[in-house]
């Protein structure tokens, strides 16, 4: 969860799961050269996930120096400003991205939190024929014209190609209140306050956010392949920490989410932020 960051809950920054803590966002100004950095907080009951203050909290540590693709921030380093970007957050329910969300990743697994199987196979529900390769660095799908698609598109390409998941559908019912949701956390400006506040339904049950990014097509270029980048876990059951460390990707490959409606929204300023709420 980085600017040209992302945020997730339930949430990169951002929560996954069924609950409703969220980390906020900063990032207000011009966007940077740089992609700015991610944010992540876990949510959900019992995920203690609390608000991050802006540019004070929820600033990943233990992770490289952040690179032009917007990877996240060396440990301690200061906060985004006006002018730098945005972030990438992510939120959701249940604190640990969705239980089961691992599972079906190429191989059954115990209780939900399936193991990962070798190249070439496929988990349940997965794509036959697909060989699994969780560090994919992918282009993005030419654009359809259509940025909430592309968004969608952008998404799936991940879990088909890459973790040999089925695709998500466009959740097209979801996509007004996801706009709402990327307006108002630009107003905060805190990622998933929106979703903390259920100021619209339906909202999903989980949402990764790109805070202040400069552009639509960085977004789905640069801040979903950010979250990617963080890959699976590397223990089950994964939260706290762990899951400030990896939620958006857990959000991204959960088995319990069947749709997304990613919402967009563009400052004044220009700034472009971006939600991407999961539902069952």
């Amino acid at each position: 969860m980085r600017t040209g960051s992302a945020w997730v809950m339930g949430l990169l920054l951002g929560f996954a799961g069924c609950g409703d803590d969220a980390a906020p966002m900063q990032g207000s100004g011009a966007p940077p050269v740089t992609s700015p950095p991610a944010s992540v907080i876990g949510a959900g009951s019992g995920g203690g996930g609390a608000p991050l203050n802006p540019g004070t909290a929820g600033v990943m540590t233990g992770q490289p120096p952040m690179t032009p693709m917007g990877m996240m921030p060396v440990a301690g380093s200061s906060p985004t400003t006006a002018g730098t970007g945005g972030m990438m957050m992510m939120a959701g329910r249940g604190g640990m991205g969705g239980r089961g969300g691992r599972a079906g990743m190429g191989g059954a697994g115990m209780g939900g939190a399936a193991g990962m199987a070798g190249a070439g196979t496929a988990g349940a529900g997965g794509m036959s024929g697909c060989v699994e390769n969780l560090t994919c660095k992918l282009s993005p799908p030419p654009s359809t014209g259509d940025v909430h698609q592309d968004c969608v598109d952008r998404i799936n390409q991940f879990r088909t190609q890459c973790a040999c998941l089925t695709p998500l559908a466009r959740w097209m019912e979801g996509e007004a209140c996801a706009d709402m949701m990327a307006e108002y956390d630009s107003t905060q400006p805190m990622a998933h306050a929106g979703f903390r506040a259920k100021i619209c339904m339906p909202g999903g049950s989980s949402q990764n956010e790109c805070p202040g990014w400069r552009a639509e097509t960085q977004i789905i270029d640069r801040c979903l392949q950010s979250m990617w980048d963080e890959g699976p876990p590397p223990t089950q059951p994964c939260d706290g920490d762990c899951f400030q460390t990896y939620g958006h990707f857990i959000n991204m490959t959960s088995t319990r989410s069947t749709q997304v409606a990613c919402g967009f929204f563009t400052t004044p300023s220009g700034q472009i932020w971006s939600v991407q709420n999961f539902t069952r």
